[in-house]
């Protein structure tokens, strides 16, 4: 059993029995997989024990005394909370808490780093890359892509966002794609990422020689030339960041982009886009598909 197994394991047994004083617990969206890792890098990086609940078995209901609650996926953070109760959420992609829903602090881990630093790293690793096109089809990402925009104005990047009504819609989406872009990157959106999505727009890119990028490393195994994003350790340690931040009466946005970067390259899907990867980008990747 390696490190992280015997980690997870162990925060399995300690988390419901030991807490310190219940003013922050923890949900989990289901008490195993990315969220028990996210969890335990959390766990770890804060420093305390913390009480945590699975959202699996149905609606948490906090202690008594609980000023604060880190969740850990969609389900976990659409619960609902009660009146006063911060909240700081992460892994949900696509899911936003409503202005107003929430009466106390509400802060969103993103799993994607900010645009600035996102599309920076995408011209490392395609040089010639001017014309990039962003897909997306989440109600939750309408007012989601201006500071993409204003970013790629600064970097010399022309920024086309198209949304899709569909993912029956793609291959005609795609074709007006031809001789306007240089590539095509894809947001954590959980309405329009897919296998079925990711196997045509795979297929696009290999055909065409316009690389796909996307921002998890399960993109860049389906097909993504490379991936840019948040690894599910680093969400964990950036929500434990963010609670003692609040407890020491810090003002935090509404939205944190982590800092700490996760590159996952896919060698094969590069090279049939006619890629060639630097040893510089190399050196940096966490994983490389071949």
């Amino acid at each position: 059993m390696n490190f992280r197994s015997l980690l997870a394991a162990a925060l399995l047994c300690l988390s419901p029995a030991a807490h310190a004083g219940e003013e922050v617990v923890a949900v989990l969206s289901s008490a195993g997989g990315a969220y028990l890792e996210a969890f335990s890098a959390f766990q770890a990086s804060y420093g305390a024990p913390v009480r945590y609940f699975d959202a699996s078995k149905g609606k948490t209901n906090l202690p008594p005394g609980t000023k604060l609650v880190v969740t850990f996926g969609t389900r976990a953070a659409a619960q609902g909370y009660p009146p006063g109760v911060d909240q700081i959420y992460c892994m949900a992609p696509g899911f936003f808490l409503a202005p107003g829903a929430h009466s106390g602090k509400a802060i969103k881990i993103s799993m994607r780093v900010s645009p600035a630093r996102m599309l920076s790293k995408l011209i490392e690793i395609q040089p010639s890359l001017k014309r990039l096109r962003i897909l997306w089809m989440s109600p939750a990402y309408t007012s989601f892509f201006e500071a993409y925009g204003e970013a790629g104005r600064a970097l010399g990047l022309e920024i086309a966002v198209v949304k899709v009504a569909g993912p029956d819609q793609l291959p005609a989406l795609l074709r007006t794609a031809i001789g306007r872009t240089d590539a095509i990157w894809l947001p954590p959106d959980p309405l329009l990422v897919s296998s079925d999505s990711l196997m045509i727009l795979r297929q696009f890119a290999w055909n065409n020689s316009i690389p796909l990028y996307g921002t998890t490393k399960g993109m860049s195994r389906e097909g993504a030339c490379a991936s840019v994003g948040v690894s599910f350790a680093e969400s964990g340690a950036s929500a434990a960041a963010a609670v003692r931040s609040l407890q020491a009466g810090e003002s935090l946005p509404k939205i944190i982009f982590p800092e700490v970067t996760e590159l996952t390259l896919n060698a094969s899907s590069a090279k049939r886009c006619g890629l060639r990867f630097s040893p510089e980008i190399l050196r940096e990747a966490a994983y490389l598909f071949p």
